[in-house]
């Protein structure tokens, strides 16, 4: 049997028979486990896909067909087979193996997308593209049963199931979880398409022990008898032939069962149940997420290596905290789009059920629900994570900024956001907000001015969005009570030869780098990115030195802009410099502190850049 680490291609995963094949799936759980637990990474998916994975390469071309990814997260099994075992200690790290689908990696990652619920349409693109070829690919779609929820991903069936003369084929991972459990309406569609156990143990055995031309024939016959009885099955309703429900980890019947579909001659869906986690029982038991992503922890108790003995609390829980404890003396809503694990609110759900919507996977429909509450003269805040933001851009503009409602948008991990990489950083969100009417947009630089910015727009009349990033804070129930009053910035540092303006915990940064090399320049924290603090600008103008204006975000369409705009209408004529992320660049995956060290914001880049600003 090959070792796991001696995987070159795909190719000889053809030649191995059932039992080989049931021990490359236990060897492959072994590896994952023990890579994962050294790394971090998304561990419960993988787990649970590993069959269904060995399945797809076993039965289809991956030579010539597609295998496409929704999101992408669950593709470490797709990567060991394609030769890239050999990378895994370097998994999430800068400059290592990307934890998503990356086309630079491997002629095999076809569609990468760090975002849920894309794939289908791609499919559809790509199905499209090729039909001309005289030797077209097949395009096989995995999606998971929360991402499949997303309109997205219904426009996409919409038009595939009305391409009779092909044979798309949707493979539907039925794991009952997204990060955490899978919620709203699809659930139960799926609970009732799962049917009993014993149910699906008698499907199975037939299929064992019927030869395939029976079992082919049972099939059509189902389908005709449902045809004119009954029509409950969403997805044959949409044109689709469905096959399922199967157990997506016993690799035999999926071997069996992709053959059957690879045969069809038009669109498929095969509704897999596989087990989140499978293969390692504290992932297995796990049911509110926490193995969904992981960082290093001890194979013997599934326990975290890395000891919160700092006094620090992630930016999350603060603001979970924070919103706790707002809730106990006046009312209000908490909307979050299957974030309620990531966002610490498990706890907010249970003291006040009547308060609190998971809506799944489901940012648009977070938005504009959001707004239909604030139009019904209540408050609600919405809270989401800043790359999943921009998937509502319209809804943001047209259903909450045009007409200037009260929605409170907690924008979490903003700014460089680590080991996911390019598909999840929350650099653009600024620029985002900031081209439309009548939105608010502040960040603090600590968890205590971030607690009393939430303050601020609870009693705030208009839509607000309060930015906090991915990392940790120093902590006290004392702030919880601190209170921003009005938008205004604050002066960290007095100095003579030029003014630095930043926000967030950037500020720290540049404030110890201002500190070790002794400079001599005024440092502001523009807490507010709009409105700009109009009054404190005109003091520093007066002031007469050149400005800097750094942001841990794209640098077009923020906060450097709008101190421009104002300037220019003051006459100010001195330099006015920006320093943030170009618009062009990529950021990739790693360690935040690394990537930002390597893309432009370690302490010698900030000094050059203040350096400068007061020399030049």
């Amino acid at each position: 049997m090959i070792k796991i680490e001696d995987i070159k291609d795909p190719s000889f995963i053809k030649n191995l028979n059932n039992k080989e094949l049931k021990q490359l799936a236990k060897d492959i759980r072994t590896f994952l486990i023990e890579n994962i637990s050294k790394t971090g990474g998304h561990l419960s998916s993988n787990l649970g896909i590993v069959e269904l994975t060995i399945a797809m390469f076993y039965v289809f071309d991956p030579e010539n067909d597609k295998f496409i990814y929704d999101v992408g997260h669950q593709s470490y099994v797709h990567k060991i087979l394609t030769g890239r075992a050999k990378d895994f200690k370097t998994l999430r790290q800068f400059n290592g193996l990307s934890g998503y689908i990356n086309k630079d990696e491997s002629k095999y990652d076809i569609w990468e997308s760090g975002h849920s619920s894309t794939s289908i349409s791609a499919a559809a693109g790509m199905i499209v593209a090729n039909k001309e070829n005289a030797n077209p690919s097949r395009a096989v779609v995995v999606i998971g049963d929360s991402s499949i929820s997303n309109g997205i991903a219904f426009e996409g069936l919409n038009f595939l199931g009305s391409l009779k003369e092909e044979n798309p084929i949707i493979i539907i991972n039925d794991n009952k979880m997204g990060i955490s459990k899978s919620v709203g309406a699809m659930t139960r569609v799926f609970s009732r398409m799962r049917g009993t156990k014993a149910w699906r143990r008698f499907k199975r055995i037939c299929n064992i022990i019927f030869p395939k031309f029976i079992t082919n024939w049972f099939h059509q016959i189902k389908r005709g008898l449902k045809g004119y009885l009954q029509s409950d099955n969403i997805f044959e309703d949409m044109g689709f032939d469905y096959y399922g429900p199967i157990d997506g980890n016993d690799i035999k019947s999926v071997i069996r069962n992709f053959e059957r579909v690879k045969q069809s001659r038009e669109p498929v869906v095969i509704h897999l149940i596989t087990k989140k986690g499978c293969g390692y029982p504290y992932a297995e038991d796990d049911d509110i997420g926490n193995f969904h992503g992981v960082g290093p922890f001890c194979v013997e108790n599934g326990k975290p290596l890395a000891k919160n003995d700092d006094g620090l609390t992630s930016y999350s829980q603060i603001v979970a905290n924070k919103i706790l404890d707002s809730r106990k003396k006046e009312d209000f809503f908490v909307i979050t789009p299957a974030m309620k694990q990531g966002a610490c609110l498990d706890l907010f759900a249970s003291l006040y059920p009547k308060s609190f919507y998971d809506v799944g996977i489901s940012e648009e429909h977070a938005a504009v629900m959001a707004a239909g509450i604030a139009l019904s003269n209540k408050k609600v805040v919405l809270l989401m994570y800043s790359t999943f933001a921009q998937r509502a851009y319209d809804q943001f503009l047209n259903d909450i900024a045009r007409r200037g409602l009260s929605v409170i948008i907690g924008i979490d991990r903003a700014g460089v956001v680590g080991e996911d990489g390019a598909t999840h950083q929350g650099i653009y969100d600024v620029a985002m907000f900031n081209s439309m009417p009548n939105f608010t947009i502040c960040m603090g630089r600590n968890g205590k001015e971030c607690m009393g910015l939430f303050s601020y727009a609870l009693k705030h009349n208009g839509p607000i969005v309060v930015r906090y990033p991915k990392g940790r804070s120093k902590y006290n129930t004392l702030d919880l009570n601190y209170e921003i009053t009005n938008p205004t910035w604050d002066i960290l540092r007095k100095g003579n030869k030029a003014i630095v303006i930043s926000y967030g915990t950037i500020l720290n940064r540049i404030e110890k780098t201002i500190e070790e090399n002794n400079l001599d320049v005024c440092l502001i924290n523009a807490r507010f990115i709009r409105p700009i603090d109009e009054k404190m600008l005109l003091e520093l103008f007066k002031m007469n030195k050149n400005i800097l204006i750094i942001e841990e975000c794209v640098n077009v369409g923020t906060l450097l802009a709008n101190i421009l705009d104002f300037a220019s209408k003051e006459s100010f004529n001195k330099k006015i410099k920006g320093y943030g992320i170009s618009k062009d660049t990529i950021i990739p995956h790693g360690n935040i502190d690394v990537v930002l060290d390597n893309y432009g914001f370690s302490k010698a880049d900030i000094l050059k850049e203040i350096v400068d600003i007061y020399e030049n």
